[in-house]
């Protein structure tokens, strides 16, 4: 291969690294702001999650009594909490996605250049960015709002 070739690959490599490093930070601002809300009970119970995938929010309908029987209450807030963290993560997942892209084209244009001085850390640097941003955010009691979230559902009247 030759050097015009291998100054190329490394130059696509570079700037494929750079537009990483301007997106993260905004990927992670938009993913630590990030709130789901679903429904349960034919809308009489909803739940709110937020980027740590803890509920924040919890609202029962006053009517819930008239259509629904108490004992199943729990089961309707956490089927409305998963469905809450499931399109969390799939607005997380289509975030990502650019970033994850830009991963498999350093990686497979890389090859060409990883012999070259300080290449190799530079790219297990960008690796480990994207995978801590793949893994999950630590739980807080803060609802984003700045309030501190109660472990009391709110009542709808």
């Amino acid at each position: 291969m030759s050097n015009d070739s291998i100054r190329n690959d490394f130059g696509q490599v570079l700037a494929l690294v750079q537009e990483q490093m301007r997106d993260l930070s905004n990927i992670q601002q938009q993913r630590s702001t990030m709130m789901a809300k679903a429904t349960a009970a034919d809308g009489m119970v909803e739940v709110t999650v937020n980027a740590q995938r803890t509920v924040v929010k919890t609202v029962v309908d006053e009517s819930y009594l008239e259509d629904h029987e108490f004992t199943d209450l729990g089961g309707h807030i956490t089927s409305a909490a998963q469905a809450a963290v499931r399109q969390l993560d799939k607005r997380s997942e289509a975030l990502l996605a650019p970033m994850n892209e830009r991963r498999k084209a350093v990686s497979e244009i890389s090859g060409n250049v990883i012999g070259l001085p300080g290449f190799r850390e530079a790219l297990a640097e960008v690796t480990a960015m994207g995978d801590a941003m793949q893994a999950q955010p630590k739980p807080t009691e803060n609802d984003g709002d700045g309030d501190v979230d109660s472990s009391f559902p709110t009542i709808r009247s």
